[in-house]
Order: C-alpha cells, then sequence, then structure tokens
C-alpha cells in the first residue's frame, strides 16, 4: 500500500486535495467502495485543531507531523497568497524533513509557492498556474517555471497547475502503481473526460501578457477553454458581457491585433506545443486544436509560423 500525506495552508484549496484524494480512493479499489485498498492518505497537523479552507469549510488533521519517511509521497496543498507563515511551524518541519530524507514532496496549485519559498524547487521545473506565472518568476528566480503543462514530475519533485490538474497528476501517479487502467477508471466516475498525461497543456495567458481589462482577459480564457471547437466571436463578446464591437476595439487597443487572429494566435501555439512533444501526429494535434482537417491545419501552421507540423516536431525536442 502506498502512503500519501497531505500538508494544508492556512487557507488552502479544496478541490485540488478533493480530486487527488477522490482519484486515489476511485482507482485503488473496485467499484465505488471506497476502501483504502492500494492507497491510504492522511491529513497532517495538530490533531484536534481544524484546518480552514479558503471556502471556510474546515478539516481536522487525521496524522500528526511525526516521521515523514512513513509515508510514499509528501503534498503540500496551497491555498491564498499573501499569507505570512502558511504552514504551521511544524507542518513546515515535517516537509522539510521529508525532503532531507528523500520522501517524494510535492505541491498542489499555489503550495509549489510554499515549497518554492523554503527552497526545496530550487533547481527544478515546476507547473504554476498562468494566473500566478508572472508573480512565482519574479519571487523565485532559481525555480525553472512554467504554465503551460497542467503537472510536472522531475527526480522528486512534483508541481500541480490546481484544479482538475490535480486528478491528472493523482493519476499519473496511481499509474505508476497499479496502471492505467485503475487510473482511467477513477478519471470516468469522476466525469472527466479522459486522463491528461505529462504533455497535456493548461490554458495560459502568457501569449498575450499585455491584456489589461477584465473582458479581454475573460474572453482569451474563453479562447483558451474552447480551443478544440472554436466559438464564434460574437458569442465570445457576449459571453464576456460586452458588444462585439467594443470587444473589436478593446483587443485592438491592447493587443494590437483582433479577436478573430488572437484566437486563431493561441490554436497554433497549442498545435506547436503539441507537437513538441513528438508524440501526436499531425492529424490529431489538427483536431485538437480547432482545425476541420488536417491539410487546412498545415496550410494555416505554416503561414503562421513559416514551418509545416511534421518540421516544427521534427525541431522541437520532446519535453
Amino acid at each position: 500500500m502506498k502512503r500519501f500525506a497531505f500538508v494544508l495552508a492556512r487557507d488552502f484549496t479544496l478541490s485540488p486535495l478533493s480530486l487527488f484524494v477522490d482519484t486515489l480512493r476511485l482507482a485503488g479499489d473496485e467499484g465505488d467502495r471506497s476502501r483504502r485498498a492500494a492507497f491510504d492518505w492522511q491529513i497532517i497537523g495538530e490533531l484536534g485543531l481544524p484546518i480552514r479552507a479558503s471556502s471556510g469549510i474546515e478539516l481536522m488533521p487525521t496524522a500528526p507531523a511525526l516521521r515523514p519517511e512513513d509515508y510514499d509521497n509528501v503534498l503540500v496543498v496551497g491555498g491564498l497568497l499573501g499569507r505570512k507563515n502558511s504552514l504551521p511551524a511544524s507542518a513546515e518541519r515535517f516537509v522539510e524533513n521529508a525532503a532531507r530524507k528523500d520522501v517524494p514532496v510535492g505541491a498542489l496549485c499555489t503550495g509549489s509557492f510554499v515549497l518554492a519559498e523554503m527552497g526545496l524547487l530550487d533547481g527544478h521545473r515546476a507547473s504554476v498556474s498562468w494566473f500566478h506565472i508572472e508573480d512565482f518568476r519574479s519571487r523565485f528566480p532559481d525555480v525553472d517555471a512554467s504554465c503551460d503543462r497542467l503537472f510536472i514530475v522531475d527526480g522528486n519533485r512534483a508541481t500541480c497547475s490546481g484544479g482538475a490538474g490535480a486528478a491528472d497528476l493523482a493519476a499519473h501517479l496511481v499509474s505508476g502503481v497499479i496502471g492505467e487502467q485503475s487510473a482511467s477508471k477513477a478519471s470516468r466516475i469522476l466525469l472527466l473526460d479522459r486522463v491528461r498525461d505529462a504533455d497535456a497543456v493548461q490554458p495560459n495567458l502568457e501569449l498575450f501578457p499585455e491584456a489589461k481589462t477584465l473582458s479581454v482577459r475573460r474572453a482569451l480564457l474563453v479562447m483558451e477553454s474552447n480551443l478544440q471547437e472554436p466559438l464564434a466571436i460574437v458569442d465570445i463578446a457576449r459571453s464576456v458581457g460586452v458588444s462585439t464591437r467594443q470587444l473589436d476595439r478593446d483587443f485592438a487597443t491592447q493587443l494590437g491585433t483582433s479577436p478573430a487572429r488572437a484566437y486563431l494566435k493561441l490554436r497554433i501555439s497549442l498545435a506547436t506545443r503539441l507537437l513538441s512533444s513528438g508524440k501526436n501526429p499531425v492529424g490529431e494535434v489538427a483536431f485538437q486544436s480547432g482545425f476541420v482537417n488536417a491539410g487546412h491545419f498545415s496550410r494555416v501552421f505554416r503561414k503562421m509560423t513559416g514551418l509545416s507540423p511534421t518540421e516544427a516536431s521534427r525541431r522541437s525536442p520532446a519535453l
């Protein structure tokens, strides 16, 4: 049995914790019986003292902050940023001792900030949410942080951008213990469309850092969330509460381009990242990037990048 220890920051984010634990719970047992068959998990903290989530829900610790070597993985669940001493001293010592004893240490959501603050991500690659990437890079220049992956496992460190990506990191770890079929079963029960691997990308606004107003940033997020089946610009404008004409003006002023052109650039950026893994055939990349066929995709890709998809795949090192 593999044992997981969860260390919760003050005002931690509940959804990554619950998605990770539910993946362990559902993958590790038959059906939905919730027995701790293949995996066990504990909430680390001072027994009897509840830990408050950012939603206001409180969880009680189930194990004291002792002997991290009793666990196979220690995971810090981050929360609201700007809090001083996000971990109690005993919890921080627990994480430091885990790293010192070569117990794999990871972070869910903004837990990456906690590990970086402790110096435990120096020299490592880390997955950080697009929403926090600029802040993270400015504060922790010794960490190779990126916002183009849902999760990254780098040696004895694992980081996850947060949200549903926590289920994908859990599925990755589950697959290494009891196989991909069990991980897929958990994903299906949780009504997630598929298990996304380490090459899967997260939505991000890094391509347009000059986006300032809420309407433009929200429009870009809507685009990022609908790359495989592109929406009409009029529907995007409606979803963010502005007229199409206003959205055109805002994009032109802030980004120097039109919404349609920005949308296309996001789709080509996704295609480039998918090709960079060297694992995806051109037809599949075209489909995931919202193109009706590989021929149309290849023409647009060459026009935008100066390379054919095949050339781009050959030039990009596998990540």
